[in-house]
């Protein structure tokens, strides 16, 4: 083999470990960009989980639906421990009821901190703390004569056009100066008014 073969089979392996990096680099990006689709899969879940959860306690509770009502409230402004008192006072034994006004300020201080990430915790350096959950969410809950919608707002990972459907968590930079990392999650229905004739 002369000198000129040999720079010439040299020349192919660089070409071929080129090809091989840049289709390693192609793989490394794909699958970088379906964890980021994963991540905001997972968020969505848990905002829809989030909504359901409170609806279901506005629900149970319909003579006080509008002590629910939320406006941009973050849970880490909002923090507070939920009153030590049970749905009824039966389930309590007689000891721990709430009031329908009472089980409204329970209700919204406990999903204030599932919304903070308080279902699922871990112990990082020695103290608990949440790791799942929204990234930095908001939430607005409006009610209209038993029209009940429950807007979440959350951090995204990719800027996009700001979704429409509600101005839940726009205006005060909290997802980028145009809103362009906002994400929302809208869910409404109706809950009609109990019986006049029932008692709280």
């Amino acid at each position: 083999m002369n000198g000129r073969q040999a720079g010439l089979g040299l020349i192919e392996v660089l070409v071929a470990a080129l090809v091989f990096a840049l289709g390693l680099l192609g793989l490394l990006g794909a699958q970088i960009s379906a964890r980021q689709h994963g991540m905001e899969a997972l968020q969505r879940s848990v905002a829809t989980e989030l909504a359901r959860d409170l609806l279901e306690r506005m629900r149970s509770n319909p003579r006080q639906l509008q002590a629910y009502r939320l406006d941009n409230v973050a849970p880490a402004s909002a923090a507070s421990t939920p009153r030590a008192c049970a749905r009824s006072a039966a389930a309590a034994g007689g000891s721990l009821g709430c009031s329908p006004a009472e089980l409204a300020e329970h209700d919204l201080a406990e999903w204030l901190q599932l919304l903070a990430g308080a279902a699922t915790v871990a112990t990082v350096d020695g103290a608990q703390a949440a790791v799942a959950g929204l990234l930095e969410p908001r939430a607005c809950v409006a009610v209209t004569a038993g029209r009940v919608s429950v807007a979440i707002a959350w951090r995204g990972l990719e800027p996009m056009a700001s979704p429409g459907e509600s101005s839940c968590g726009t205006g005060g930079g909290w997802y980028g100066p145009a809103d362009e990392l906002r994400r929302v999650l809208v869910m409404q229905s109706w809950i009609g008014a109990p019986d006049s004739g029932a008692g709280e």
